[in-house]
């Protein structure tokens, strides 16, 4: 007789918690202040929420950068990349040395970025979507050297308006 009211008083708990979870159901997603994804027709209701969606117009994939050829190859005997990612506006290139000397990283910059800029495939397509190239220098592992490079500055280098000299004493200035 014990099992049966056990049996029963459990039974109407699982049917109460059901019925609970089917009636919150709606077929609809919801964010957590119950807004509504589900039924948008994509139409501008005038009314401005406050609540960022995050779409800024830009392509958060970090897997692609766009207007840039993968598999970068440097001319550097001292300086190889060995990593190039996205992360939102800005690219990221690990660059593995074998010196630490700085006078010697800095000229083997010129190959480098000279290699970076021929990598941009279409400039308009990455000018649009990226703002700066961070060039994290290693050796055996531990990090030597970080620098900044404007994609304005690589732009300018492809149509000439810099040489190649001045477009690494620009990413050694703004180091310094």
């Amino acid at each position: 007789m014990e099992r049966r009211k056990i049996l029963l008083g459990s039974g109407a708990a699982l049917a109460t918690v059901l019925a609970g979870c089917s009636s919150s159901e709606t077929g609809e997603e919801t964010d957590d202040d119950g807004d509504s994804f589900g039924d948008d027709d994509g139409g501008d209701d005038g009314y401005d929420d406050g609540y960022d969606d995050g779409d800024d117009g830009y392509d958060d994939d970090d897997d692609e950068i766009p207007g840039f050829d993968d598999g970068v190859e440097t001319g550097s005997d001292k300086l190889s990349v060995t990593s190039v990612h996205r992360e939102g506006r800005d690219v990221g290139v690990i660059v593995e040395t074998d010196t630490t000397d700085r006078d010697e990283l800095y000229k083997e910059l010129e190959v480098v970025a000279h290699d970076l800029a021929y990598a941009i495939s279409d400039p308009d397509h990455f000018k649009d979507e990226i703002e700066t190239i961070e060039l994290v220098l290693e050796y055996d592992g531990a990090h030597v050297l970080g620098l900044f490079v404007d994609v304005q500055w690589i732009l300018d280098y492809l149509d000439d308006e810099i040489s190649r000299e001045e477009l690494r004493k620009k990413i050694v200035e703004a180091e310094e």
